[in-house]
């Protein structure tokens, strides 16, 4: 029992031991050890910018960019994970164009620096075209600057060359100049004025003017040159809407005006472009260039006087002008005979009434000529030297250019007048029919020019009679013309045939013969106004001298313009206005106008500028109506003069030895002159905005 029991102990105490083996062993904890922030992750690329340590400990990152501290125990991953999630990007996206402050000032003044730069660049641009210079000499103008200007930081930073300069005046200073024009054409009212011309490599183009009067200030500015090779009115047409359509501007309701010269393709009575204009616009307003027609009358009644005239003045020029040593010896006579040592002029068949000066210039040097050629007959013995001679010899060519120099200057200056910018259409009427009566009296008789007893009688208005009977006269008549004895040819035509020496070398039937001649040069002239000028139809022009700012100012005014609704119809204002239009008319009339001492002849722009600033009791304008009606006629053309300016420019960029600027490239120069003109070249910010890589051809 014993041994028994100790075999159950010693079994028991075995089995504890063999249970107490099976059990693993307790494992031992390893030490954790936190990732710590490691200050080199800042300079790697994926980390700079938004990566710092963190106030919070060591084991802890900012982000600059989510403004949050967070664990980095993760290392690398931690960092990978929080740049690539939403929130951290978009906040890296956000905070990128921030700036600090010191950066927000450096950035500002690198930025004012660059602008003087582009200022300084496009002023350069400008220089060149308003001196017409070729764009090839940008280079050697950038570096003339430079190595004055040694000590400027903006020089030396200037990139100027020929392709940066045609960018500029093409797609900056051009561009942004053009662009004005169109917004004002969108919203003011216009008057277009066309011509056609061919440069000097052959490409016909057509140019447009626009004529506006915004604030009274009228303006002729240059608008677009279009290249045409069809010049039919119905292609010149198309090209035209075409433009306008282009660029937004709503001709039809805007445009009130069209001036062109009088060829048949612009003025032709059937199929023209002003006939297919004023079909479009009803009331549109049409004016064939007053200035061409007064060459064309001057031409043709030149052409009733003999042909040695013109031909003498011909052949002196081209006998001395071109030869060098000739002009050497002619200056010797001018020298003797005491006359001044001017050059000798030569009548041009494209300038208008060029024959005038020439004339005054041969009357002036008519003495030297006279000595000169009498010694080259000796010297020469050339048969063109004594035929000149033989000319300048003869009592009639003497004549006949003291009776040209009487004559020509009434064409000559109306034409000059009518080349001016301002206005003048008010004006034109009453010029026109001024010189009409005024050649009329020099060879018709007083008394039936003047009313009779009973006509003044039997009339109301004077003056309207008066006028209807010289318009109406038949001065072709010789019942009505002054006998040949008391025909006006001039003042020193008659002090000539009054002197007994020049008397005793001229024949009398060559008197006569020399009087009819110039009776048939005032005839032809005065049927070449009417027919050009047809005074029954250009009543409209008649009305407008009520414009004039004398007639206000000297109580000469008419009382009333509502007649002038029915000839302005697409002008006037509205029926419902009417009585107010004429209201303010008759109010206007009878003010008292500070107009007086130097100031006593303003322009009609200043004059209605004044009356526009006329202020009610309660601030309002005194004279809205009249003063809208105003700025509307003025803006109507009375020529096409500045087409012909604007093609003498042209010829000025466009020579011979530069005569590959295409179209794009004269109209930025036209464009950019315009800028130059009314803002002195200085660059503003829409410029500056202007100017960026997309301003080159190839980027765009």
């Amino acid at each position: 029992m014993d041994s028994d029991s100790s075999d159950a102990h010693d079994s028991g105490g075995e089995g504890a031991r063999s249970q107490r083996s099976d059990t693993p062993p307790r494992k031992v904890r390893k030490r954790h050890y936190d990732q710590k922030y490691i200050k080199s992750w800042e300079k790697e690329k994926e980390y700079a910018g938004w990566l710092q340590g963190s106030t919070k400990g060591d084991e802890y990152f900012y982000c600059k960019a989510c403004k949050c501290d967070l664990k980095c125990s993760g290392g690398r991953f931690i960092l990978n994970n929080h740049a690539n999630s939403l929130k951290h990007v978009s906040n890296v996206k956000g905070s990128a164009n921030q700036q600090t402050i010191t950066q927000f000032g450096q950035g500002q003044s690198k930025k004012a620096f660059e602008d003087k730069i582009k200022t300084g660049e496009i002023r350069m641009a400008c220089f060149l075209a308003k001196n017409n210079l070729p764009f090839n000499i940008a280079g050697d103008l950038k570096i003339l600057i430079q190595d004055v200007c040694t000590d400027s930081e903006i020089a030396k930073q200037i990139t100027f060359e020929k392709t940066k300069a045609q960018a500029i005046i093409t797609n900056v200073t051009g561009k942004l100049s053009h662009s004005e024009l169109v917004e004002t054409l969108k919203t003011e009212r216009f008057s277009l004025i066309v011509d056609e011309s061919t440069d000097k490599s052959t490409t016909k183009h057509l140019a447009l003017i626009a004529r506006t009067a915004v604030d009274f200030k009228v303006e002729d500015n240059f608008l677009c040159l279009i290249p045409i090779v069809d010049g039919s009115a119905s292609a010149l047409h198309e090209k035209c809407k075409q433009y306008f359509d282009n660029q937004n501007i709503p001709y039809k309701q805007n445009m009130i005006g069209f001036a062109a010269d009088g060829a048949n393709t612009m003025f032709g009575p059937h199929h023209s472009l002003s006939t297919l204009f004023a079909t479009e616009i009803p009331h549109l307003f049409l004016m064939k260039c007053i200035c061409h027609s007064f060459h064309l009358c001057a031409s043709y009644a030149c052409k009733t006087l003999p042909r040695g005239v013109e031909d003498f003045a011909r052949d002196v020029y081209n006998y001395i002008q071109n030869s060098p040593k000739r002009m050497g010896d002619y200056e010797k006579f001018q020298c003797f005979v005491a006359v001044k040592p001017h050059k000798l002029l030569h009548p041009a068949q494209t300038r208008w009434l060029s024959l005038l000066p020439v004339v005054k210039r041969l009357l002036e040097q008519l003495p030297a000529l006279q000595l000169y050629f009498q010694n080259a007959v000796l010297n020469d013995r050339l048969l063109a030297a004594q035929t000149i001679h033989i000319k300048s010899m003869d009592p009639s060519t003497e004549l006949y250019l003291n009776f040209l120099d009487f004559v020509l200057p009434y064409f000559h200056d109306i034409n000059k007048e009518m080349q001016s910018e301002s206005p003048k259409l008010y004006l034109l009427y009453e010029r026109i029919f001024t010189i009409y009566k005024t050649i009329m009296e020099c060879f018709i008789k007083p008394d039936i020019l003047q009313l009779t007893e009973g006509e003044k009688n039997s009339s109301r208005d004077k003056s309207l009679d008066s006028e209807n009977k010289i318009l109406s006269l038949d001065y072709e008549n010789k019942i009505n013309h002054l006998s040949i004895e008391e025909v006006y040819l001039g003042g020193k035509v008659q002090f000539l045939l009054l002197k007994p020496g020049f008397m005793a070398r001229i024949h009398e039937m060559e008197i006569i013969q020399f009087k009819e001649k110039c009776i048939l040069f005032y005839m032809e002239s005065l049927r070449q106004i009417k027919q050009r000028f047809c005074f029954e139809e250009k009543q409209r022009l008649k009305s407008l001298a009520f414009m004039n700012p004398q007639h206000l100012i000297e109580k000469h005014a008419v009382p009333s313009i509502a007649h002038i609704g029915v000839l302005f119809p697409g002008l006037f204002p509205e029926t419902d206005n009417l009585t107010e239009l004429d209201r303010e008319w008759r109010l206007l009339r009878n003010m008292a106008l500070p107009f007086t001492g130097k100031n006593a002849d303003p322009t009609p722009e200043e004059f209605w500028k004044h009356v526009l600033l006329i202020k009610k009791g309660d601030q309002s304008p005194m004279f809205p109506l009249l003063c809208q009606f105003i700025r509307k006629l003025l803006a109507l053309p009375h020529s096409s003069a500045n087409v012909e300016r604007l093609f003498s420019s042209i010829n000025n960029m466009k020579t011979c030895q530069r005569n590959k600027l295409c179209t794009d490239t004269l109209e930025g120069l036209l464009h950019t002159k315009r800028f130059i003109t009314k803002n002195n070249g200085q660059p503003s910010s829409n410029h500056l905005k202007l100017f960026n890589k997309n301003m080159y051809k190839h980027k765009q």
